[in-house]
C-alpha cells in the first residue's frame, strides 16, 4: 500500500505554520477528509491540530492504530469525547495562549461550527484558513506529480479499451460499467472527491449523439440524462447506433490522485459538423500549449480561449448551448476535482511551475451530439504538459 513520504508531510505542516504565523493564527484544526490526507496521509476520523510553531498533534477518534501506521504525524492521541480538543490544541501550543484558531469553513458543516465555536472553543476567535490550505495544494510536488502521473495510465488503458467494446446496439450504461471495471482492475480506488457543496460526480459522463447534448444540475459543460432523477447526469440506457459520437469522460482515482480524461470515438463515419467541431477542439488544445506558461493570468487565458472559439464560428455552442452557460474552460486537480487554478471568466490566479489543471474545450449542439477533448495538463518551466498519452485523434470503429 502506497504511503505519504514523511517528507511530504513535514513539508506541507511546516508550509501551513509559516502562514498561521504570517495571518496572526495561533493554530489550525484540520478536519475535512481531503485536507486531512493532504496534512497527514491518513483519513481516519481525526482532527489534526496544527500550533502556528511546535509539533501537530493528530487527535484520532477512530482508528488510533491504523491513523499510527499510515501517518508519520507523532503524536497520535485517542480522542475520548470532543471536549477533548480544546485541552489538547491548548497543549500543543505549548506556553503561548492560543486566541485565534483557524478551520476550513468553506466546507466545515454549519451545525458542527456551531458546536466549535459555542460549546468547545468559548471565548476564542475563530478565523477561515481554507483558501490559505487551497493555495497550498495549489502547487504540486514532485511526489505527487508522479502520483498523478500513475493514476494517468489508467485513463490510457480505459481509452484504449473503447475500440473492442464500443459496437452498434450496446446501452450507454453497458459501455460505462464495462470501462468502469477496466479501470478498477487497472488501480482505481472508485472514489471521486470534490469540494463544492452539492457537486457530485461517478465514473464520469459516458454519452452518445443527442444524449451528449442534454444538460444536467452539474456545474460542468457535459451532463446526460443520467438512469433517473436522483441521479440525473451520466450515462443513460440509450442504444449507441452508427454514425454519432461517442463521449467517454472519465474522472479515476489512484492513491488519492485524480485524472481527468475526454476522448471521442465514433462506429462508422462521423456525423460532418461534429467531426469539423472535434478538428477544432484539437486545434485548441495545440494553441493552449503554444500560450499556456507560468505568468499567465489565468482569466485573461480564459478570455483568449473564448476568443479562438467566437473566431472559428463555434462560439454559440462552445461549452455548452444552455443557459446559463459554463464559464470555464479548465479547473484544477488533484486530490479534488475543483481545485485551484481555475481558467475560468474573472479569475485573476496567475499560472505557476506545479499546478496542474483539466483542459476540456467542447462544442456541444443540441439535437447532435458533443465533440470534445480533455486532458490533465501540469504546468512546466517551459509551458504545459499533458499526463494523458491516450490518441487525441476521433477513433473510429
Amino acid at each position: 500500500m502506497q504511503k505519504v513520504p514523511a517528507s511530504e508531510i513535514e513539508n506541507r505542516v511546516a508550509a501551513l505554520q509559516a502562514l498561521l504565523a504570517a495571518n496572526g493564527t495561533d493554530a489550525a484544526v484540520i478536519r475535512q477528509n481531503a485536507d486531512l490526507f493532504y496534512f497527514t496521509g491518513t483519513v481516519q476520523d481525526s482532527h489534526l491540530i496544527v500550533p502556528a510553531s511546535g509539533d501537530p498533534v493528530l487527535l484520532v477518534r477512530r482508528s488510533v492504530e491504523r491513523a499510527g501506521a499510515e501517518s508519520p504525524i507523532r503524536p497520535v492521541v485517542a480522542m475520548n469525547s470532543l471536549g477533548d480538543l480544546k485541552d489538547v490544541l491548548f497543549q500543543a501550543c505549548g506556553a503561548r495562549t492560543p486566541r485565534t484558531v483557524g478551520f476550513e469553513l468553506d466546507v466545515l458543516p454549519a451545525n458542527t461550527y456551531f458546536t466549535y465555536a459555542q460549546k468547545i472553543f468559548q471565548g476564542l476567535r475563530l478565523v477561515d484558513i481554507s483558501q490559505a490550505v487551497r493555495q497550498l495544494r495549489t502547487i504540486k510536488s514532485p511526489w505527487e506529480i508522479e502520483m498523478m502521473r500513475k493514476t494517468a495510465e489508467i485513463s490510457r488503458q480505459v481509452a484504449e479499451a473503447v475500440p473492442r467494446l464500443l459496437k452498434p446496439g450496446i446501452t450507454e450504461l453497458w459501455l460505462n460499467a464495462e470501462l468502469e471495471a477496466v479501470a478498477r482492475k487497472a488501480g482505481n480506488t472508485g472514489m471521486i472527491r470534490l469540494r463544492s457543496f452539492n457537486l457530485e460526480m461517478g465514473f464520469g459522463h459516458i454519452l452518445s449523439g443527442p444524449n451528449a447534448a442534454i444538460p444536467s444540475y452539474t456545474d460542468a459543460p457535459t451532463g446526460g440524462p443520467g438512469l433517473d432523477t436522483a441521479f440525473g447526469q451520466g450515462a443513460g440506457e440509450r442504444e449507441i447506433g452508427p454514425g454519432e459520437i461517442v463521449s467517454v469522460d472519465i474522472m479515476v482515482c489512484r492513491n488519492g490522485y485524480l485524472n481527468d480524461q475526454t476522448r471521442n470515438y465514433c462506429i462508422g463515419t462521423p456525423p460532418p459538423r461534429l467531426a469539423r467541431a472535434y478538428e477544432f477542439v484539437q486545434s485548441v488544445h495545440r494553441r493552449l500549449r503554444e500560450t499556456a506558461r507560468p505568468g499567465v493570468v489565468t482569466g485573461e487565458l480564459y478570455r483568449t480561449v473564448l476568443g479562438w472559439a467566437e473566431e472559428a464560428g463555434w462560439g454559440k455552442w462552445f461549452m455548452g448551448h444552455a443557459e446559463p452557460k459554463i464559464t470555464f474552460v479548465a479547473h484544477g486537480i488533484g486530490l479534488e476535482v475543483d481545485e485551484f487554478p481555475f481558467i475560468a471568466e474573472g479569475h485573476r490566479l496567475a499560472l505557476r511551475e506545479g499546478m496542474i489543471f483539466a483542459f476540456e474545450p467542447k462544442v456541444i449542439i443540441p439535437g447532435e451530439g458533443l465533440a470534445g477533448l480533455e486532458n490533465t495538463y501540469l504546468v512546466t518551466a517551459e509551458g504545459v504538459e499533458s499526463f494523458n498519452t491516450a490518441t487525441e485523434e476521433l477513433v473510429t470503429v
